[in-house]
């Protein structure tokens, strides 16, 4: 079915599996995101997949820098509140950062607005667990954090100058905001549509805000389009192809779409990030 569906796109989807295998494929360096023309479908795809990447990767780099400052000051003092509130500031898409004990106990949350989660175990959520476990980086999918809202988590370890591990950092942030500072420049002014997903089938961004935080393969408004669905449990399945589907947004007339689709991600977490046309 892809070898006759944006033939552009499949060669340049080539061209990424062949540079060799994992996330280094995938994601080139990033160059800053700019409109592309009409048919040049490869080029968003490929674009908004680097852009995105970018984005994650100073994310967690920045967590990085700030974790290794944690060590130094310890999670009590003011210094430490410094070092959170500088991190939040960094991002549009940051809803607050945290400090944690090696006990999985918020200790310290900034900016002070969300402070009343100082003091909540979060040992259940499993990127907490990972990180107490193995004492490494690692990125969450959306779930719903100690705020009481869906977000996704970067978290890294704190180790004191003697390498003793203490607790660890998160940076709280909103996937949609992120990704939105991306596509909005990379697919304005062009014919596709832009959704990026996790692995699971809920939407994280797309050119509809409407449909993001669905759940594909749960919400009754795919329930009537099976073809639909398959397209999306390929996508689900599969780190890149393309495929065609029809679909009726707002009970209209059904159309058909053809959909090309790539992966960015962090710490083995994966995001399908996707442009969609109308045939």
């Amino acid at each position: 079915m892809s070898s006759q569906l944006y033939p552009w796109i499949v060669a340049a989807l080539a061209v990424l599996v062949a540079a060799g295998a994992g996330f280094a494929a995938l994601n080139p360096p990033a160059p800053p995101p700019a409109p592309v023309t009409d048919g040049d479908a490869a080029a968003l795809l490929i674009r908004m997949q680097s852009g995105i990447t970018a984005a994650i990767e100073g994310l967690d780099d920045r967590l990085a820098y700030a974790a290794f400052d944690l060590g130094s000051t310890g999670f009590n003092d003011a210094a430490a509140r410094a070092v959170l509130a500088n991190l939040s500031g960094t991002d549009p898409s940051i809803v607050d950062c945290t400090a944690s004990d090696a006990g999985g106990t918020i200790v310290a949350a900034e900016p002070a607005a969300y402070r009343n989660v100082e003091g909540a175990d979060v040992r259940g959520q499993a990127h907490v667990r990972h990180v107490l476990a193995t004492k490494r980086p690692i990125m969450s999918e959306v779930i719903t954090v100690a705020e009481g809202f869906p977000a996704a988590v970067i978290t890294a370890p704190v180790f004191t100058n003697e390498s003793e591990f203490v607790g660890f950092a998160s940076v709280v942030f909103r996937p949609e905001a992120l990704i939105a500072g991306v596509a909005g420049p990379a697919a304005n002014g062009t014919p596709y549509q832009v959704m990026v997903v996790q692995t699971d089938g809920r939407v994280l961004y797309d050119t509809d805000p409407a449909q993001v935080g669905k759940m594909t393969f749960e919400d009754t408004l795919y329930a009537d389009y099976p073809d639909l669905l398959d397209v999306a449990r390929r996508v689900a399945d599969e780190r890149y192809g393309t495929a065609t589907y029809g679909f009726a947004a707002d009970g209209g007339q059904a159309v058909q779409k053809e959909i090309a689709w790539t992966t960015a991600g962090l710490h083995g977490v994966e995001w399908r990030v996707a442009v969609i046309k109308e045939v």
